[in-house]
């Protein structure tokens, strides 16, 4: 792998996708892998000793909740992460997109997809296969723009976490917490912040049970 190859990582705990990952990558050599991890636990002490560009993440990871791990990486990180799941619910994958995913991939796709998700992810776009676009299409996904890092703090509130262990998690000051909250308050029309999190999910904007 070149010092210019964009660097990739795959946190996945299926080994036959990462086998079938890296034969995907040999065929594009300005792409190459700096690690495959079976545990998200790993995840972060890994990007914090090695170079990452994106990060190709499946959202049902063996040891954690993957919404959990997009959280950190995107809430608080800011990393470039593209979801490839076997999972059909729409419902997580949309919630992973708000949280700030890039794109999202099913594991039924042509691996093609891949790497067109990642592409579009480098350019700062948004990327949905064809298998997701059609999925998606079942749903009807309420139309109310919260950046990445309101997602996160929405999801942790959802989890009941205090804006002490929310500010921790994201690497930000309580102040810039209770700003986001009053952002979360405002945007969904509510009158107090105990309201945020039932109207959320009534919303479909979080699912209680991915946020467990």
């Amino acid at each position: 792998m070149s010092d210019t190859s964009t660097k990739i990582l795959l946190v996945d705990d299926h080994e036959l996708t990462h086998l079938g990952l890296k034969l995907l990558f040999r065929e594009h050599p300005h792409y190459g892998i700096v690690g495959t991890l079976n545990q998200g636990v790993d995840v972060l002490p890994f990007i914090k000793k090695n170079a990452v560009d994106v990060i190709v993440l499946d959202l049902q990871l063996s040891d954690m909740n993957g919404i959990d791990l997009l959280a950190e990486l995107v809430g608080r990180l800011d990393m470039t992460v593209v979801i490839l799941t076997g999972q059909k619910s729409a419902r997580q994958c949309h919630l992973a997109l708000k949280m700030g995913a890039r794109g999202v991939v099913s594991k039924a796709d042509p691996s093609s997809e891949v790497i067109v998700a990642i592409e579009h992810a480098i350019q700062g776009k948004i990327y949905c296969s064809s298998a997701m676009r059609t999925t998606f299409e079942e749903t009807n996904p309420v139309n109310i723009k919260l950046s990445p890092r309101q997602m996160a703090i929405l999801h942790y509130m959802a989890q009941g976490e205090s804006n002490k262990e929310i500010g921790y998690k994201l690497n930000i000051a309580m102040p810039t917490v209770s700003f986001h909250i009053g952002e979360l308050r405002e945007k969904l029309g509510v009158s107090s912040n105990r309201k945020i999190v039932p109207y959320a999910v009534e919303l479909g904007l979080i699912d209680l049970l991915a946020s467990a």
